[in-house]
């Protein structure tokens, strides 16, 4: 099997997208050992729309069975490659082009209607999909900290913040590592290197690739700012107890996408998932979650069960 994967360059979308095709190679070595299986990824940021419309990969690659995209500037160019190559163009997030034009969205139930149970053409998954999955292998030695920002459903308040995670760390017995995202306030990292020196600031800036999964692969506990629902399903994919940093809710309505995302986030907390700070404090314990998430492999047993062509 070949794999396209057609990419804006984005991480978090290359997240996706990877997730999904390792999966599939996955179970193919596991259901259908000795089939072959490549994915190649196609940059095509670089170019316009009218390029995109009538794009066809690149020269010297082999003939694709699947393309992947994520990134709605992605989307012509993937259309444009499976129809110039007759094979199915699946998207992993909810399309800005009808979700008829792809054989398949995998889309998370946060960006579904409410009660959206999913059709012939509609995957519906418990958050973004992503690569990450339990490595119960690799020792659990530190608390792992993961920090959001400004979102358009929470306010930022970095006192908040701060007097949570120092509370934490008055209890906890593991070293703690915590890194930012490009949505972090720039004061945010001194602030916090002052006001709990116990914890290990890496910014976002000084990661490198796979940082995150290396760190939730040996983390003890998560915990999470409210307003970064992607990470929160990062990490409850690793298999770590993950707790939420609260943020206050922005007043007034909500955009409709802010309000399902933060919808998602309270399901998560009423199911037991996750663990509120509010709730920590009382026991300073996270309850551990009944399973670790695993939606790529879900995606990729589906597709390989209803899109039996891929084997052939």
């Amino acid at each position: 099997m070949v794999i396209y994967i057609i990419s804006d360059g984005k991480n978090g979308h290359l997240s996706q997208t990877r997730g999904l095709a390792y999966a599939i190679e996955e179970q193919l070595a596991q259901k259908h050992p000795g089939k072959e299986f490549r994915c190649h990824e196609l940059n095509i940021s670089s170019l316009g729309w009218f390029s995109k419309l009538f794009y066809k990969g690149e020269s010297g690659l082999p003939r694709p069975d699947l393309v992947l995209c994520a990134g709605h500037s992605t989307h012509l160019a993937a259309l444009s490659v499976a129809r110039h190559y007759a094979c199915p163009c699946m998207v992993c997030m909810r399309p800005s082009l009808p979700a008829g034009m792809f054989d398949l969205c995998i889309t998370p139930r946060h960006d579904l209607p409410d009660g959206f149970l999913g059709n012939a053409k509609i995957f519906p998954t418990n958050g973004a999909i992503n690569g990450i999955h339990p490595q119960p292998d690799v020792p659990k030695t530190e608390t792992l900290i993961l920090i959001g920002g400004p979102s358009k459903s929470y306010k930022w308040d970095e006192e908040e913040v701060l007097t949570q995670l120092s509370s934490i760390t008055s209890v906890s017995t593991t070293p703690m590592v915590l890194t930012t995202s490009r949505r972090t306030p720039a004061d945010f990292v001194a602030d916090v290197s002052k006001a709990c020196p116990s914890i290990r600031v890496v910014p976002v800036e000084e990661t490198a690739p796979g940082w995150v999964a290396e760190h939730l692969s040996k983390a003890k506990e998560v915990w999470v700012t409210q307003d970064s629902v992607s990470m929160v399903y990062e990490a409850l994919s690793s298999g770590a107890p993950v707790g939420i940093l609260e943020m206050p809710p922005k007043e007034g309505p909500h955009k409709p996408d802010s309000s399902r995302i933060a919808r998602g986030l309270n399901m998560l907390i009423s199911d037991g998932s996750v663990c509120r700070f509010t709730e920590w404090a009382k026991t300073h314990t996270i309850p551990q979650a009944k399973e670790p998430l695993n939606e790529a492999a879900r995606a990729a047993a589906y597709i390989l069960e209803h899109f039996p062509k891929l084997l052939s």
